[in-house]
């Protein structure tokens, strides 16, 4: 059973911070050193200062990115820039976005997640996660006890039943704060109103939920359940139509300036006009092994060949099921044959990793094109219910396999555990 409840959030003050769009920012594991500056720079209250504060090369054991996280945190709430809400409560978070149909609205919930023996059955997880980021996330929950930001799962909503109960719930109320980041827009409505908090809890522990983003945190979250019991959550309807599932793609660091007609082995490379060519093809595309390649300045259409893909399935270090993802192929067989060290491998044998993520395809050709040793490869998506059916079953996906988009803000609310 997923067991939901309704909490006394951490909030900003509005009497202090009149304007939310200068303290909230994206998750943490999206964050470059560049949006890091630049929400650094929005405002000494920004949330950005909690979720991943600065390295300096003078940090030691004593004074370090976790230690000015504690002292931020202390100091904000004892300033009062930080306040806890009077009353337990559900939050709907309406977050508008720029879209292909000009703008899309999504409506979701953030609540807490009783971490009890059933949530490790009833919370699928779809994803490998690394040793790093959950040795990362452990200092920063033992700095700060509280969860800072929400990690994101997606439930079904057979009918969208519970998707209209939040949009009704919605209509009738004023929204209690307002934002816009990066070109979005966010409102978030307090619901106290235990009748909508009722139906919504008996929904979730009907239903089995899939961790969109936050497998990490989750993780971290289950290890501590004996001294926390709980974490903070952000729900979306699977029925919601503003759900999106982006593919992430890869930027790749191979060990001598990158030739695409070292694929010829097991790949048909040909060359491609631009990168909407390329992306145009790769979309036409049903059969596995698929990817648009940039060495920087060409485009590439790549296709695994069928030889080489049965070669694959024969003997996949993961399941069949699995193994026959662009993403399996990628990492499990075609960049291994060029000698690039998969994320897994390279974090098991203590190297550096030579495959970078981002879910935007032009800044992956701008990374390729500013060393002759990268290559940025785009992937396809996988489709939500292809993601929920696969992690029902227990299987895993390579770590960064899906992007849920757009990731909801952080700082809209943040659950103490002091209280």
């Amino acid at each position: 059973m997923v067991a939901i409840s309704p909490f006394r959030a951490l909030r900003y003050n509005l009497q202090r911070i009149p304007d939310l769009s200068a303290v909230l920012a994206p998750p943490y594991d999206v964050i470059d050193a560049d949006e890091q500056e630049r929400l650094y720079q929005a405002s000494p209250y920004n949330v950005v200062r909690l979720i991943l504060g600065k390295q300096y090369p003078t940090d030691t054991g004593q004074e370090n990115r976790y230690t000015r996280t504690s002292r931020d945190f202390t100091a904000w709430r004892t300033n009062g820039i930080l306040a806890v809400d009077a009353a337990p409560a559900i939050y709907l978070i309406e977050h508008t976005f720029p879209s292909s149909t000009a703008t899309s609205t999504r409506l979701g919930f953030i609540a807490l997640l009783q971490l009890n023996d059933a949530t490790l059955r009833e919370v699928y997880r779809h994803e490998a996660t690394l040793s790093a980021p959950k040795a990362d996330r452990t200092k920063l929950l033992e700095a700060v006890p509280a969860n800072l930001e929400p990690i994101f799962c997606v439930y079904p909503d057979e009918g969208g039943t519970v998707q209209a109960l939040l949009s009704q719930t919605a209509a009738r109320l004023a929204p209690t704060g307002e934002a816009r980041i990066n070109g979005e827009g966010v409102r978030l409505w307090a619901v106290t109103d235990s009748a909508v908090i009722e139906r919504v809890r008996r929904h979730l522990a009907s239903v089995s939920v899939l961790i969109a983003d936050g497998h990490h945190r989750f993780e971290v979250g289950v290890a501590h359940r004996a001294q926390y019991g709980a974490l903070m959550v952000y729900f979306v309807s699977m029925r919601d139509p503003a759900l999106v599932v982006r593919p992430i793609h890869r930027v790749v660091t191979h060990p001598s300036p990158f030739d695409a007609t070292a694929l010829h082995a097991w790949c048909t490379v040909e060359p491609a006009a631009n990168q909407e060519d390329a992306l145009r093809w790769l979309h036409a595309s049903t059969e596995p092994g698929r990817f648009v390649v940039c060495d920087g300045e060409r485009w590439f259409r790549v296709a695994v060949t069928d030889k080489a893909v049965a070669e694959w399935l024969i003997a996949p270090t993961v399941p069949p099921v699995v193994a026959s993802l662009d993403v399996s192929i990628l990492h499990g067989f075609l960049l291994p044959r060029v000698g690039v060290h998969s994320p897994q491998a390279a974090a098991s044998n203590g190297q550096a990793t030579d495959v970078t993520y981002t879910a935007e395809a032009e800044k992956a050709a701008a990374q390729a094109s500013r060393a002759e040793r990268r290559s940025a490869w785009l992937l396809r998506g996988i489709p939500l219910e292809q993601v929920y059916a696969l992690a029902a079953q227990g299987l895993r996906l390579s770590p960064k396999s899906t992007y849920f988009y757009p990731k909801v803000p952080s700082g809209l609310a943040i659950n103490s555990f002091e209280g």
